[in-house]
């Protein structure tokens, strides 16, 4: 499944990036959302975005509804969902009183709804996640999200017992199950650091460990990913400039892209890449890459579009 990440550059300008790995086949696509747009979560509440938002989604098949997987607003905060199968607790009904959604309505809440993450934190225990399917989707998807913003403040949210909460996540790096604490603890035993906090330690020997020319962990396990990418993010010398740094995260996503088999393609556990996303926070820039070709489109969420566009638009998906 999915593998995220946060970096800063040199020149202290912040991106999100994130592979989008799924079974569906249905398109992933560019997605843009404009302010005062209604919506339905899929409980029926009727809801209304206050922020434009860009990134990466799809059109539900049963009803007018867009589902996003990750995003930025006009305000400069990002939100991505990750799987984290096995590990969530979602409440079987509504609650009286709460902001009830189903976990694939998170993204838009987040990122239509809210300025800063501050105010995300504090709207978080306002909200119950409940165990109901978007549209026609087969599954009650496990989720956990990972969101950032031009500060460059990387938050996990993982729905581990029915009141929300968000941790600081200092390695700006996150995979699938397991939750958060436990991929930092398997980092740094896999680089001999001692303790189970992700410190200047573990950066330090993350970036002996490159040096070293030792191979990375590779293929689909989470655990491995995460280890992977966090070694690869913390073991380069920092990047200049976002100029440097969008080709080199690109590849870095490539390294730990799941491939499509077609001969799989209607099985419903066959997980594959769908895209690789970039989210350029100072520009506001979603740059988008799909497997089937790789043509990278790059689509900036300025003010203008903020406030002129009143309606949501799904780019091609290639």
């Amino acid at each position: 499944m999915c593998t995220s990440l946060t970096y800063t550059t040199a020149s202290h300008h912040h991106l999100f990036a994130r592979t989008m790995d799924f079974p569906t086949t249905t398109p992933w696509r560019p997605v843009f959302l404009p302010r005062q747009y209604h919506w339905q979560t899929a409980l029926g509440a009727d809801r209304k975005t206050c922020y434009a938002l860009l990134g990466g989604g799809r059109i539900a098949a049963d009803r007018p509804a867009y589902l996003m997987a990750d995003g930025v607003n006009e305000t400069g905060i990002s939100c991505a969902e990750l799987y984290l199968p096995g590990a969530v607790t979602y409440a079987d009904q509504p609650v009286a009183g709460q902001i009830n959604l189903t976990p694939q309505d998170f993204i838009n809440w987040v990122l239509g709804e809210h300025a800063t993450l501050e105010a995300v934190l504090a709207d978080l225990p306002r909200v119950t996640l409940v165990n109901r399917r978007w549209g026609n989707d087969p599954y009650v998807y496990p989720f956990h999200w990972i969101l950032s913003d031009r500060q460059g403040q990387t938050l996990v949210i993982e729905p581990t017992d029915l009141t929300l909460h968000a941790q600081l996540n200092p390695s700006g790096v996150l995979t699938n199950t397991p939750t958060l604490d436990r991929h930092l603890q398997n980092l740094n035993q896999f680089l001999q650091v001692p303790g189970d906090q992700f410190t200047a330690a573990t950066v330090q020997a993350a970036s002996t460990y490159l040096k070293s020319g030792q191979p990375l962990p590779a293929g689909p396990v989470p655990t491995k990913r995460f280890v992977h990418m966090a070694i690869t993010r913390w073991g380069t010398p920092q990047l200049a400039t976002t100029h440097d740094a969008i080709p080199q995260i690109f590849s870095w996503l490539a390294d730990v892209a799941l491939p499509f088999d077609p001969q799989r393609r209607f099985e419903t556990n066959h997980n594959y890449t769908h895209y690789r996303g970039i989210i350029d926070f100072d520009t506001l820039t979603y740059y988008f890459k799909p497997r089937t070709t790789h043509r990278l489109q790059q689509i900036t969420l300025t003010p203008e579009m903020a406030a002129h566009r009143h309606f949501p638009r799904a780019y091609p998906a290639n």
